[in-house]
């Protein structure tokens, strides 16, 4: 048996889609679990980062990571679901560029910073935070909102 032009196997072939449909049936309660939660908690808009060109990375070992997640996980059927499921709701989705989201500071809103592994520090006024949690800081600001009830003291460290 071939599939995509190599030798594959009955067997090889029935697993790949077992986990395709496990993970299309995951992807179904997540996202309905979580679009659930969110209206209740009166949420009018999610953002989804656009994971587009998320292969190009900086070096060959990151760029082989990526490139395995990428293939393994299906992020525009993860997104269209949340879309779907909002829809119902009257959640809008909007997908939101993450280019430059965890380097530049939320405090000061200048890049002259450190980034390593998951730790974000600003050179310039000393704000040191958890570099997904700036992420998504600056994700709500692209999209106008104000950083409700975030006390700096509590993003720090």
């Amino acid at each position: 048996m071939k599939v995509n032009g190599k030798h594959s196997s009955k067997r090889l072939s029935r697993l790949y889609r077992v986990r395709q449909r496990r993970f299309r049936h995951a992807v179904k309660t997540m996202a309905g679990n979580m679009v659930k939660d969110l209206y209740e908690l009166g949420v009018s808009r999610i953002a989804v980062g656009n994971l587009k060109h998320i292969r190009e990375g900086n070096g060959s070992n990151r760029a082989k990571f990526n490139s395995m997640i990428h293939n393994f996980w299906d992020f525009n059927h993860i997104v269209q679901r949340i879309k779907d499921v909002a829809e119902g709701y009257g959640i809008k989705v909007v997908e939101i560029s993450e280019y430059k989201t965890s380097t530049r500071c939320i405090k000061c809103g200048l890049e002259n910073t450190i980034c390593t592994g998951r730790f974000f520090k600003c050179w310039d006024c000393g704000l040191e935070a958890n570099r997904d949690t700036v992420g998504v800081l600056n994700i709500g600001s692209r999209l106008g909102e104000s950083i409700n009830g975030v006390e700096w003291d509590e993003v720090e460290g």
